[in-house]
């Protein structure tokens, strides 16, 4: 079941993220504080965020918001499924879930930003997988030898 990020998924959603054990500490400390800004401000409308989720489950999350200054555009700003239950459709699941919220809003293409590294290629194979072309690689981005890589996909 998807629904809406909850106070009580706080906890298990760092969890999961230090436990893909993909993401540096920098990365796990940005992704809470797009967290803790969703939960503690109601009125925000920056970020929305989804959890896959039964009772007190957390099955994994999706983070998304509208890019400033375009109409239409979305940007994916994290995806992550808990280990123990990954490679049963439940990332998919949420992409499929968050590209018809999109649809629903009017919304017209995602964007997903990304690593180069070859520590990243499961996640960028994910993409592909769930029909996301890779529309740019900018080298040497974030630091030599890590690109930026951005997907999109027209909804």
């Amino acid at each position: 079941m998807i629904r809406n990020l909850e106070n009580r998924d706080r906890d298990k959603i760092e969890k999961i993220l230090v436990d893909t054990d993909n993401f540096n500490s920098e990365e796990i400390k940005i992704a809470m504080e797009l967290i803790d800004f969703y939960l503690n401000n109601e009125d925000q409308k920056d970020y929305e965020i989804f959890v896959d989720g039964d009772g007190d489950m957390v099955n994994g999350y999706v983070c998304i918001g509208p890019r400033p200054l375009t109409v239409g555009t979305y940007d994916l700003y994290w995806i992550a499924v808990n280990p123990n239950v990954q490679a049963r459709g439940i990332g998919s699941g949420l992409i499929k879930y968050i590209e018809d919220y999109i649809k629903g809003k009017s919304g017209r293409l995602v964007l997903i930003e990304t690593s180069g590294k070859p520590g990243y290629e499961k996640e960028r194979k994910f993409y592909e997988k769930n029909k996301y072309d890779k529309f740019v690689e900018i080298k040497d981005f974030y630091n030599v030898g890590d690109s930026l890589v951005v997907y999109g996909k027209y909804l």
